[in-house]
């Protein structure tokens, strides 16, 4: 689920599991060394932030660097896109460029009509068809993990234009919808969506700003639960977290979904414990309160234990705001639903 990413997992616990919970996730992360995503940039003006790109909506050609730092050109408006992520699949969807897509994943199941479009295979790279891909004659393919560059290069070197986007921050999930309306000709509505996500972002950071540091509550996201892993201030669920005014234990871990162990989450003694819906079924007071020592934490003894939709707090796109939004209604429901 990003310059943030250094792989998901350690290699030795690659795998199926790896690519399950990749999927879940929606490539929130990539590796370290891959930098931001340039903003494009056409033939007669200089690279410029996403926020400050113009937002007329006349194609230009566009240049820019992806996530696996690959120059990318893009000629002419695309007319058959494919997605390779759920989170790419809605963005286009939200900024009115649905209708360009021919081809998804079989994660993509958000607007519903995606689903009418047919799939050319998983998220991992070992699932994706070329053969399908190359049957829907795209102009363009959009990856959204660096665990696809496999397919980006064989799509390359079929002379399709591929790239990834894997954004790991809200700036930079913002900076993507920019690209991603520029790219389409849907510039204007990319930037509509940007300015309500900033103006909800404000409503909810307006409200939690003035709490003191040290009444904030401590908060546990459980990415899984075997093995235990969580999240850290190099993803955009480690940024939620805080602006909605809750104190990640894990927040200054060097990964971004890092595996830590029972005894940390226990001596850190979290007051709300908080994960997606992919495994909801392991999140809640009672089950939780069955693993060793977890009965004495607070959030346990308190049924402090959450659940967010994980097809919206883990994926990189305009309804990550609802994630933000519900984050801060569990930890201040009086002050956030008043």
């Amino acid at each position: 689920m990003d310059r943030s990413s250094p792989p998901l997992f350690p290699a030795h616990k690659a795998g199926l599991f790896i690519v399950a919970i990749l999927a879940l996730l929606l490539s929130a992360c990539s590796s370290m060394n891959t930098p931001v995503a340039d903003i494009p940039a056409t033939e007669t003006s200089p690279t410029t932030a996403p926020q400050e790109a113009s937002v007329e909506n006349s194609f230009s050609p566009i240049e820019f660097i992806d996530y696996l730092d690959r120059d990318v050109s893009i000629d002419a408006l695309p007319q058959r896109i494919v997605s390779l992520a759920p989170s790419v699949s809605e963005t286009l969807f939200a900024i009115g460029a649905g209708p360009l897509m021919v081809g998804r994943t079989d994660y993509c199941n958000y607007p519903p009509e995606v689903e009418t479009l047919p799939s050319i295979g998983g998220f991992a790279a070992s699932s994706i068809s070329i053969e399908t891909i190359l049957d829907l004659e795209p102009d363009i393919v959009i990856g959204g993990s660096t665990y696809q560059s496999e397919v980006i290069d064989a799509l390359d070197t079929a002379g399709i234009t591929a790239f990834v986007v894997q954004p790991a921050s809200l700036d930079e999930i913002k900076k993507t919808i920019l690209l991603l309306g520029t790219i389409t000709d849907h510039a204007n509505d990319a930037q509509i969506i940007i300015d309500d996500m900033q103006t909800r972002i404000d409503a909810v950071t307006i409200k939690v700003t003035e709490i003191p540091q040290e009444e904030k509550p401590r908060v546990f996201y459980e990415v899984w639960h075997e093995p235990l892993m969580t999240t850290t201030h190099k993803t955009f669920i480690g940024e939620i977290i805080e602006l909605a005014g809750g104190v990640n234990i894990f927040n200054d871990l060097n990964e971004q979904y890092p595996s830590i162990s029972a005894e940390q989450i226990i001596a850190s003694d979290p007051q709300v414990i908080v994960g997606p819906s992919n495994h909801a079924d392991q999140l809640t007071a009672e089950i939780i309160s069955q693993r060793e020592g977890w009965q004495d934490i607070s959030a346990v003894k308190n049924e402090s234990v959450y659940i967010l939709d994980g097809d919206i707090v883990s994926r990189p796109a305009p309804r990550i705001i609802e994630a933000l939004e519900e984050m801060a209604a569990i930890l201040y429901p009086e002050m956030i639903n008043e």
